[in-house]
Parts: C-alpha cells; structure tokens; sequence
C-alpha cells in the first residue's frame, strides 16, 4: 500500500491502516454514517471508540421491504452506544438518486447556516452507496461545503464464489448485488468539460460482478481502457469464479489497448495518483471514469476528479438492491482529505 500523503490541486490525501487516532481525538462538525442491513454497518464506528455528542444516519427509504427496515431500525440501537443523539436523515430509496441531491445539499447547507464556515466532516462510508459518497465529495470541495472529508471504512468478507453460487437464478441481470439493468448514473459536479467527445478513454475500478460490467464498458466504446481491479478480490483467481464471469474476464482482457493495474482495497492514494497520471497521459476528448468497484477506490476516482477537468464519473444504479450481508473482516481503514488552503482543515 501506498504510504505518507498525496497532494492535488488543492487537496491533501492521507491513508491509515494502523493508527486511527486522529479520527478519535480530531473535533468535527458533522459525523456522518448510513443504517443498512450489513452486519458490518456500525463496525467502523465502534472501532473509534469514541462517544460523538451527535450522529447524523442516512436512511434510505426500505418501505418496500420490512426485512431491510427492520435491519436498519436494530442498527440505531446500535450506533446509540457511541453518541448522546443519534439523528435520522430520511431519505428515499437509494436509487432515487435526483430527488436525494436536493435533500442532502438542503441537509448540508442546514449545518453550513449554523457553522458559518466550511464544515469539518467525519465520514463513515462503509454502507454508503459510491454515488453518494462522489456526491459527498462533489459538495463538499466542488461547493466548498468542507474543509475536511474524513472517512472511515470497515473492510467485509466477499466471498464471490459463494456468492454468485448463491444468486438466483430467475435474476434477469445475474448480479450478485442488485436486480435490474444497469443503467449509467453521471455523479453531479464530476461532468467532463467536454459535453459530446470526439474520442474517449476508459478508466474502470473494477468490482466482481464482471459479466455485467463487460456491456456497460463497451457502450462507451472506449479509443483506450484501463482496468483497475482490487489485488484482494477473487476476480484475481479466475478458476473459483463461476464459468460465465471466467468467460467476461477473458473477453474483457481481449479488449483492444487495455492496461490493467492492480490495486489494495485500501490504496485510495495510489490509485488517485494512477487516475490522475492516467488522464494526464490521455490525448481523449473525455476521460470516463467507471465506479463499479470498491467504495474505496470509488472515493479515489472522486479525489482525482477534482483535478481534472476533462474527467467525468459515472456510477451504475440497479431498479433495485439485494439484501446481500457482507460481514465484517476486522479491518477498519481511514482517509483524510482536506483541503489544504482552509484553515478550518487544521484545527484540532
């Protein structure tokens, strides 16, 4: 894993593994974290050990599914143990994404009002969808909502194997994760300057559902692509993936002017620096950047955004999410992203 800090444009990356102190003894304004059905969702929390005067949950609308509401309503009682008030932020389904924009930026602008200064955020991202997390980053440094993004990530136990063995077989997408199609979500504040391209490239964080990510690659018919894949991720051996996803992967090696890296789960600053050396070296009108893999490297391609301008970030949102448990491994990893010229970044 990368180590010690990374800088660009305007914003200072740090990655921990180890000591996660900063994060226990630094004040903020804003701690954030989302109810879910994982039984990992409070592990990142609990880690810090630390008692927060308020946390704010994200809950996203279940109304459908009285199993995930009643997942999530077992959760407050959980996370009750680590602040004096747990407050709910009701929002609807989290494939509803537009109509959730606004009440997250009226959510954040309600704290901004009352901190009349940038806000200093800690960030739970372990159950937040990746679309969110990019909006989070979008609003805080495209807005200057934030003069800090801390955040904490409870690693979980992927068994893909397992998994797709697992799915149901009457899924018309054969995801292991959501039902439905997947459909292109462009993360507002990371459009490319560049509204109709000439040429494109193609930067892919690559996740393990791989069958569906080989059509949703080729619609944007790449001129060059390149494939980052978690280094811990089954998809690194083939042979334990069921025969179709080993056939998406070898046709998707087969891709004409394809590089393919390979990242931790939680190198968020080598993987920043890759996006961003990978734009640089690019002659494309656009550079598309695919956040379908690992929350943590969809928070990299996030990072490396805001500094280039010919980058856009697009996301996939299913008709709908699966009830997947993705249990806790025991690691907690942490980022900070400030920035850099706010004074309000610095203070303890």
């Amino acid at each position: 894993m990368t180590k010690g800090a990374f800088a660009s444009a305007n914003i200072l990356l740090r990655q921990r593994s180890d000591d996660l102190s900063p994060f226990v003894t630094r004040e903020y304004d804003l701690v954030l974290s989302a109810l879910s059905w994982e039984s990992r969702g409070t592990t990142a929390i609990e880690k810090l050990k630390r008692k927060f005067p308020q946390l704010h949950l994200l809950k996203f609308s279940s109304a459908s599914n009285s199993r995930a509401a009643e997942l999530k309503n077992e959760q407050v009682k959980l996370f009750a143990k680590s602040s004096d008030s747990c407050i709910l932020v009701e929002l609807d389904s989290s494939t509803s994404f537009p109509s959730n924009v606004q009440k997250i930026d009226e959510f954040l602008q309600s704290k901004l009002t009352l901190a009349q200064r940038p806000l200093r955020v800690l960030c739970d991202i372990s159950c937040i969808p990746k679309s969110y997390i990019l909006l989070l980053i979008g609003f805080g440094f495209r807005q200057n909502y934030f003069a800090r993004f801390d955040c904490v990530y409870a690693e979980g136990r992927y068994p893909l194997s397992k998994q797709h063995a697992a799915a149901s077989p009457v899924k018309s997408s054969g995801s292991i994760t959501s039902e439905g199609v997947w459909q292109s979500l462009p993360v507002p504040f990371f459009e490319s300057e560049s509204t109709i391209p000439n040429e494109r490239d193609v930067l892919v964080a690559l996740g393990g559902e791989v069958g569906l990510t080989l059509p949703f690659i080729e619609k944007y018919e790449p001129r060059r692509l390149g494939l980052m894949m978690i280094s811990e991720s089954e998809v690194q051996t083939p042979d334990k993936l069921p025969k179709s996803e080993q056939y998406a992967l070898n046709e998707l090696k087969k891709e004409p002017n394809l590089k393919r890296v390979n990242f931790s789960l939680g190198d968020v600053i080598g993987t920043t620096r890759y996006a961003i050396d990978f734009c640089k070296e690019s002659s494309a009108d656009t550079i598309t950047a695919l956040a379908i893999g690992s929350k943590t490297h969809a928070l990299a391609l996030g990072i490396a955004a805001l500094s280039q301008s010919r980058m856009e970030v697009i996301c996939r949102i299913p008709k709908r999410y699966t009830m997947l448990d993705v249990e806790p491994n025991g690691s907690v990893l942490g980022f900070e992203i400030e920035d850099r010229f706010e004074p309000n970044a610095y203070v303890v």
